[in-house]
């Protein structure tokens, strides 16, 4: 359940959600009794080739032209019997514009919309603030295929103890972005599934390069971006229970994992002691070149030469995997079975334009809808997704890894980082 205390944290991570850089158009007006209207604000999880300032304009078009294209699709207009607009809405383009957690529910309660697009901690916090309908009254006798069509972990995403908030439609899984040509240059295998922690710490040894001054000219490694959820689920460690918030970071399991973590930045020195990309940028002035590897979601990072695997496994194989983006219901919508009709007509349309769908048929055919990747990037991304799991919701546990993440990079010892951590959980 989503605690006033952990909203109390959630103001900035709300604005950063709801948030649009470039222009947005208001929603467009009923003219028709039955018609839906679909609302999004900024997202940027889709395919669509298109110039900055048109991107989301252009978004929306191709998924709306193809839900009406989709004529076959039970779930589409033509056979769901349905009509639906869509537009795009911005906190930033509202008058006033909102400043707190109140503001902007007040904003999204002023919509007037049938469906919402929404981020997991959006389609919690307006759940719970009854703005989003649960649609567990909707999907009884859907769930067993809808539910399983998707990867679980990310259904759960979007659920809370009020109920089921939205479908999900795409999904972000941790990866490793590796140079290839640097890789080959400096005669080290390309990742696979055989590596394992052993093998992460050899060769991110031999990708590190250094001066006569012992000053890393590049890095063979970066694995904090996203935290360090990755090693201590692949030592089968927890931080914290998510039911009562107890810290479990004493676990000598997940010590070991930190420990882990710690000899990366400070015994090999083959990653950067910082805590996000951004300030090892501000930081480093002497080269310039990206880390050999990083440990990024797959959506988030493109650069010339660099491809994606899986992540390395520790005991067991466990990848982070964020939900970015899913379809809900308004409360206040006056046509709840149509508007759920529409749902999943879009979340079908979507699978194909995702940059990584969240459903088990769309990422076995990713071949079909991306022809840049390769073979081996297709089977890193279904296994990733195979060995996934949801990335925690909670804020205090978030910002509980903050503190592990900064506390790793000044080089504390792991006695200390946890107690931070664990100190973290009980504010």
């Amino acid at each position: 359940m989503l605690t006033r205390r952990t909203l109390l944290a959630g103001t900035a991570a709300l604005a950063a959600a709801c948030g649009a850089p470039g222009s947005a158009t208001s929603l467009p007006t009923r003219s028709k009794e039955g018609e839906l209207i679909w609302a999004s604000t900024w997202f940027s999880e889709l395919r669509v080739s298109t110039g900055f300032a048109r991107r989301m304009p252009n978004t929306l078009e191709k998924v709306m032209a193809a839900l009406l294209a989709d004529t076959e699709n039970p779930n589409g207009p033509t056979m769901g019997g349905y009509t639906l607009q869509s537009g795009l809405v911005s906190p930033e383009q509202a008058n006033p514009r909102p400043r707190n957690q109140e503001e902007f529910l007040a904003w999204y309660q002023s919509l007037d919309a049938d469906l919402f697009t929404v981020n997991p901690f959006l389609a919690q916090w307006l759940g719970e603030q009854g703005v989003l309908a649960p649609l567990d009254q909707f999907i009884a006798a859907d769930e067993p295929t809808l539910i399983q069509g998707h990867f679980p972990y990310l259904v759960d995403q979007f659920r809370s103890e009020g109920g089921l908030f939205a479908l999900p439609v795409d999904a972000n899984p941790l990866m490793v972005h590796y140079d290839s040509a640097y890789f080959a240059e400096r005669g080290v295998p390309a990742v696979d599934d055989s590596w394992g922690w052993d093998d992460l710490v050899e060769n991110s040894v031999k990708l590190t390069q250094r001066n006569e001054k012992g000053e890393a000219q590049r890095w063979g490694l970066f694995t904090q971006e996203s935290g360090y959820w990755w090693a201590l689920w692949q030592n089968e460690a927890e931080l914290a229970d998510p039911t009562t918030m107890s810290c479990l970071l004493q676990d000598p399991a997940a010590a070991e994992a930190l420990h882990f973590c710690r000899d990366l930045l400070h015994t090999h020195r083959v990653a950067p002691p910082v805590t996000s990309v951004f300030e090892w940028q501000d930081s480093e002035s002497a080269s310039r070149l990206w880390p050999a590897m990083l440990y990024l979601p797959q959506q988030y990072f493109s650069r010339a030469g660099y491809r994606w695997a899986a992540l390395p496994q520790g005991k067991v194989r466990s990848v982070p995997v964020a939900g970015n983006m899913g379809i809900a219901i308004a409360a206040r919508s006056q046509n709840m079975e149509t508007a759920y009709t529409a749902l999943k007509g879009l979340v079908d349309v979507m699978q194909p334009l995702a940059k990584v769908p969240a459903r088990r048929d769309a990422v076995a055919r990713l071949g079909d809808f991306d022809e840049n990747l390769l073979p081996a990037e297709i089977a890193a991304i279904q296994q990733s997704l195979e060995h996934g799991r949801g990335l925690p919701q909670n804020l205090l546990m978030q910002r509980a890894m903050n503190a592990i993440v900064e506390g790793l990079a000044r080089g504390d010892d792991v006695a200390t980082v946890v107690r931070e951590a664990c100190s973290t959980l009980e504010a």
